[in-house]
Order: structure tokens, then C-alpha cells, then sequence
């Protein structure tokens, strides 16, 4: 059964679905993306941001992989057409992502491979040792909670399989509890900031020890990820007008503002013991 916060979090990207479309192109990825160049489209960034994890990963032709928080199917759709897999299970809340994303994957010719479900992060009804790989793009801030999330990707890890994700944490020296008044004071909503995932790197690195994974990564990319995505976002902004183009100004606004209050974008990547 999925909790309140969890919840809210669906509500939350139901919401969402419907506001966006003219700034992301064709591909429907929901992710801040990887720019390598100033002057790339944000589908190609956030294209380039699932390669990046995937790449981590190293998901291979003969890996079977979960990819938690799936969205729209436009990542899985991207790691087949990279990787080859042998086939891939996307997990996520949100049943009217799940529903556009089904007939993205069937349009684009990988339905017998590309299976999406409506799952918990925190209760996988997945059997042990399920999957090789595990990656997971900008979703484990939102889980209820966090090490939860961690010990059940442990769970349905193979031994030796190994756990790449993206995730928005407090920098390292940045109180916790600041952090989340930041968070409050820019108006990013309780539905979206668990208070039990804000914690660093070194808290996060004990969480993903304590779930049973060794030969942990954790490197910080704000400055490939969440800072170019605000400065583009506020260039496709400028295209609108009337209430569309004072969302999208309302909403730099407060992406800046989670960075001034401490917010880290960091790669984390762990294989199982």
C-alpha cells in the first residue's frame, strides 16, 4: 500500500503531465538532463542524463533491467535502442505517465521487451535476485523513504549486480535542517521533499553500506545537470507568453533558489556484495 507521502507524489506528476509538451520536444523525458554543450535541446540533454546512468550501470546486451520512477518509457525506449538489454521492467506511481508511456514503447517497436508497471520503490513485488542492473533518473529524493528504497534495490539485485542513480541531496557542511527551511522558503511543497532523505553524501554512502552494497561512487554533476537546466528552461520561457511564460519565470525562480539553499545533483553508483 502506498503512504501518504507517496501519494501526493503521484498527484503531484498527474498534475504535472498536462503542463508540459512545447518546452521538451518530442521525447518524453522528465528530467533535468547532462549538458555536455551550451547549445543543446533539453530532450537531447536529458537523453544524454539517461545514457550517463545507464553507462554507469554498465548495462550490457545480456542484462535484465529495473528502472525505478520510469516516467513516459522515453528512458527505457533509449537504453534499448543504446544497449540492447535483454529486457527491461520500468516501476512508477504514476498511472497516467504509465499509460502514455506504454504506447510510446509500442509505437517505437519494443513492447516485448519493455514492460511497465505501476510499483512502489519502497515494496517491489519483484522475487529476489530479480535483475543484473538497477538505475534510477531524479526519482529517490521523492521515496518513502530512501534506505527503504535502498534495501529493496538490494533485494532484487543479483549478487554482483550493480545500482546507478541520479538524486538531489544537501551539499556536504549544509545543516539538514536549513536545508529544508530553504526548501520551504522557495515553495517547493511537502508532497515533493521527504524529510527523512535530507542527508549528504556521507549519510548516503552509510544508507547504501547499511543495505548491503560495496564500492560506492558518489560525485556531484549540479553543475552538468540542474544549473545549464535553469538557464535553458529560462531561455524556452522567454518563447511564451501570458500565464504559460510567468509559470516558467515563477519556476527558475525557485530552481535557483533550491541551489542557494544547498541543494547538491549527484551520480551514485554501488554494486551489491
Amino acid at each position: 500500500m502506498q503512504t501518504t507521502h507517496t501519494q501526493d507524489v503521484a498527484r503531484h506528476y498527474t498534475r504535472r503531465h498536462e503542463q508540459r509538451g512545447d518546452l521538451f520536444g518530442q521525447q518524453p523525458f522528465a528530467n533535468y538532463g547532462y549538458w555536455t554543450r551550451p547549445d543543446m535541446a533539453m530532450e537531447e540533454a536529458a537523453e544524454a542524463l539517461t545514457i550517463l546512468v545507464a553507462s554507469a550501470c554498465g548495462l550490457s546486451a545480456r542484462d535484465r533491467l529495473l528502472d525505478v520512477g520510469c516516467g513516459y518509457g522515453a528512458g527505457a525506449v533509449s537504453c534499448m535502442r543504446r544497449f540492447q538489454p535483454q529486457s527491461i521492467v520500468g516501476i512508477d506511481v504514476t498511472e497516467l505517465r504509465l499509460e502514455h508511456g506504454r504506447h510510446y514503447v509500442r509505437e517505437r517497436g519494443f513492447a516485448d521487451q519493455v514492460d511497465l508497471r505501476l510499483g512502489d520503490a519502497t515494496g517491489m513485488e519483484f522475487a529476489d535476485a530479480s535483475f543484473d542492473k538497477l538505475m534510477s533518473v531524479e526519482c529517490a529524493f521523492h521515496f518513502d523513504t530512501r534506505a527503504d528504497f535502498l534495501r529493496e534495490a538490494a533485494r532484487v539485485l543479483r549478487p554482483g549486480g550493480t545500482l546507478a542513480l541520479t538524486d538531489l541531496i544537501p551539499r556536504r557542511g549544509v545543516d539538514p535542517a536549513a536545508y529544508l527551511l530553504g526548501l520551504t522558503a522557495v515553495g517547493t511543497g511537502v508532497c515533493l521533499d521527504n524529510p527523512a532523505n535530507a542527508y549528504d553524501a556521507d549519510a548516503y554512502a552509510a544508507h547504501l553500506r547499511a543495505a548491503g552494497f560495496s564500492a560506492i561512487r558518489i560525485e556531484s554533476i549540479v553543475d552538468w545537470t540542474r544549473r545549464p537546466f535553469v538557464d535553458a528552461f529560462e531561455r524556452a520561457g522567454r518563447r511564451l507568453q501570458g500565464a504559460r511564460a510567468a509559470e516558467v519565470e515563477k519556476s527558475v525562480a525557485r530552481l535557483r533558489g533550491l541551489i542557494d539553499a544547498g541543494e547538491d545533483y549527484v551520480l551514485v553508483v554501488a554494486r551489491k556484495a
